[in-house]
């Protein structure tokens, strides 16, 4: 129920939107950015660093604290402790031009589906194991965009871990469980590499015809 006088509060997109206005001008900061969004903190926050890798290049001298954020993230959620952020990390730069783009972008296409987005067996997302679980996948998503791969291979893990941060936002298992399916695809993908090589990944899934 909804208290008279008061907004509802805003909807992921909305939050997407929001971020994506903080981004004028050629730099921005997470001292800028990420203040006082909403509840949700953790799933916010991993959604935004996801959504940062959600373009073909890396971010110069920034993706490896990405990755670290989105490791350090996931342990604290499964921990059940709130966000953190090292100090020295708040203002370091990044593109706000590129960010606001793809946040802007990002949370329009988001706004036409989100009505399908909605809580789907909060019972079970809020089972302190689930919590641990869902922190854990995090973490794994984390550390497979800190492996030195080919900057391409970074969409795959940041795709799941998008699933992941709005199924934990919305209570939305549905969601989760895609996000869980996305993890293990890019698990089995990015072993393939490591063993085979990206030529070997190439010639065993996009064989050339004879």
């Amino acid at each position: 129920m909804m208290i008279e006088g008061l907004a509802p509060p805003l909807r992921l997109s909305g939050h997407l939107l929001l971020l994506a206005e903080r981004c004028a001008g050629e730099r921005v900061t997470f001292r800028t950015l990420l203040p006082g969004l909403d509840s949700r903190d953790h799933a916010l926050l991993t959604l935004f660093l996801a959504l940062c890798f959600m373009h073909p290049f890396p971010i110069p001298g920034i993706s490896q604290i990405l990755g670290i954020m989105i490791v350090i993230a996931g342990a604290r959620m499964s921990q059940g402790l709130g966000p953190w952020i090292p100090e020295r990390w708040l203002d370091h730069g990044l593109p706000g031009g590129v960010l606001g783009k793809v946040l802007g972008f990002s949370g329009r296409q988001l706004r036409r589906v989100e009505y399908l987005i909605k809580p789907r067996g909060r019972f079970l997302t809020a089972h302190p194991w689930v919590r641990r679980l869902n922190g854990a996948a995090i973490v794994c998503c984390g550390l497979l965009v800190l492996l030195p791969l080919p900057p391409p291979t970074n969409f795959p893990p940041a795709i799941a871990l998008m699933l992941l941060s709005v199924g934990v936002a919305e209570d939305d298992v549905v969601l989760l469980g895609l996000g869980y399916a996305a993890l293990l695809a890019t698990t089995v993908l990015f072993g393939a590499i490591l063993v085979l090589g990206m030529a070997g990944v190439r010639m065993l899934f996009f064989p050339v015809p004879r």
